[in-house]
């Protein structure tokens, strides 16, 4: 029996590994949030088409393919009660329900698989996201898929799983990611009017509305995140950090708290 045992272990840890894989809570060495609270997670992440158990379509709004117990803490029970980390149920006449719980809404008739602390919704691009519950702002699918790679960098999975966990969580995988983020970065660019210019004016004071999506100031004046191009180039988080400077929501300041930049979106 344990040689069995034993054969079927090694079978499991040789696909894993062939296929490049992180997708189970059993790799040592990563950081997986507990899943107790939103803490740790990414504020969205991609959902991807595929096909039920039954045959039927079905959008999976996960970060990893299995799922695990977690115990949360139940004020009214006032005890730990153990929840599965991922929920299920169906997207009908535009409502994403449990067996009694609505946890978001999705323009389709499907089944869904949800992990915990996330509600399913759109992209900007008209694409399936699952949000944080404790986020309002809405992203782009290559958005998403951006938090989600970010996300699996901080926790730790291995450089060599990346790619190949990414590519079971985003629509067309990790190739798809990368054109369609090179492609919003290039629109971004050219709406800002920042490809051709090399001086900018004269930037006093500069700071975004940290809750509202479209609310930034230079100069007192208020200016639509699109036009930020106008007046500071953009720049790169880890060249501010070298210079000693740092970044708030997307402007990026000196150590003496002058404007540099804008964070390319």
């Amino acid at each position: 029996m344990k040689r069995i045992l034993s054969i079927l272990l090694l079978a499991f840890c040789t696909t894993a590994h062939a296929g490049g894989v992180v997708d189970h809570y059993a790799w040592g060495g990563i950081a997986y949030p507990d899943e107790t609270s939103t803490a740790g997670l990414p504020e969205a992440i991609p959902c991807i088409t595929k096909k039920a158990f039954n045959g039927q379509p079905m959008i999976k709004c996960t970060w990893l393919e299995t799922s695990r117990e977690v115990l949360i803490w139940n004020p009214q029970r006032q005890q730990d009660v153990r929840y599965a980390n991922q929920i299920s149920g169906t997207c009908l006449r535009g409502k994403c329900r449990t067996n009694s719980t609505i946890v978001g809404e999705w323009n389709q008739d499907v089944f869904f698989a949800l992990s915990i602390w996330y509600r399913i919704g759109t992209s900007t691009d008209g694409k399936p996201v699952a949000y944080r519950v404790d986020t309002s702002r809405q992203v782009s699918y290559a958005e998403a898929g951006s938090l989600l790679y970010q996300f699996y960098l901080d926790i730790g999975v291995p450089d060599d799983r990346l790619v190949g966990t990414f590519d079971g969580r985003y629509e067309g995988g990790y190739a798809a990611w990368q054109a369609q983020k090179e492609g919003a970065q290039t629109t971004a660019s050219q709406s800002s009017g920042t490809s051709d210019q090399s001086e900018w004016p004269e930037v006093k004071t500069a700071w975004c509305n940290p809750r509202m999506d479209d609310e930034c100031y230079i100069n007192e004046k208020r200016v639509p995140v699109a036009d930020l191009g106008k007046w500071l180039p953009a720049v790169a988080e880890s060249n501010i950090d070298q210079i000693g400077g740092y970044c708030e929501t997307i402007l990026c300041f000196d150590s003496k708290d002058q404007p540099l930049g804008y964070l390319l979106q």
